[in-house]
């Protein structure tokens, strides 16, 4: 009977440090995904900081309005940018990550797709130069694709480092002719 309760807590000791260790793994890869959401935080702390004016452009119909806002609207517009899915440890769950070197350009790519298509952001990709101590991030893409009542929503989000983000949104209507609108804000006076 020793003999057998014994065998029972070495069993599992056993299961348990592999499960431990399993959960290590599990992080450690979780720790790898590239912080997108901390990175677009620290950019909209940024903008809001910079002593420039913020110029908002919305395109409808190859027709462009254009004025300069305020930063409480621009936080609330680049709000689109973050959220829960963009936390890290949700990343690390949801999303597969591809990452590569482009030779030519000299940039990484880190390609961050979901792994549920019901998932209202399918697609991350962001684009850094490596530096000799960290990468100097170039822009992020992200697709997200949502149903509103009975309209079909497709956003393509663009991110471009210190300078700007555009948000290009199409709206299927059922048997209506689809709807885009494009948002461009621009925080970087050399882009307006």
């Amino acid at each position: 009977m020793k003999l057998s309760i014994g065998a029972l807590v070495l069993f599992l000791f056993c299961a348990c440090a592999g499960e431990i260790k399993k959960e290590e793994k599990k992080n450690e890869a979780v720790s790898e995904f590239f912080p997108v959401q901390d990175y677009l935080m620290n950019e909209i702390k940024t903008v809001d900081s910079l002593p420039v004016g913020i110029m908002k452009k919305v395109i409808i119909n190859n027709r462009t309005d254009s004025a300069f806002i305020e930063r409480a609207e621009f936080k609330l517009l680049a709000n689109e940018f973050v959220g829960p899915d963009l936390e890290k440890r949700v990343l690390g769950k949801n999303y597969t990550e591809n990452s590569f070197m482009d030779e030519t350009t000299g940039y990484l790519s880190f390609t961050y797709e979901a792994r549920n298509q019901e998932a209202p952001i399918r697609r991350i990709d962001v684009l850094a130069k490596p530096g000799a101590t960290s990468a100097r991030v170039n822009s992020i893409y992200m697709e997200k694709a949502y149903l509103l009542q009975d309209t079909v929503v497709n956003e393509r989000l663009y991110w471009k480092a210190n300078t700007s983000f555009r948000i290009i949104k199409e709206k299927k209507y059922k048997n209506k002719v689809p709807v885009v609108e494009q948002l461009l804000v621009i925080w970087d006076p050399a882009a307006y």
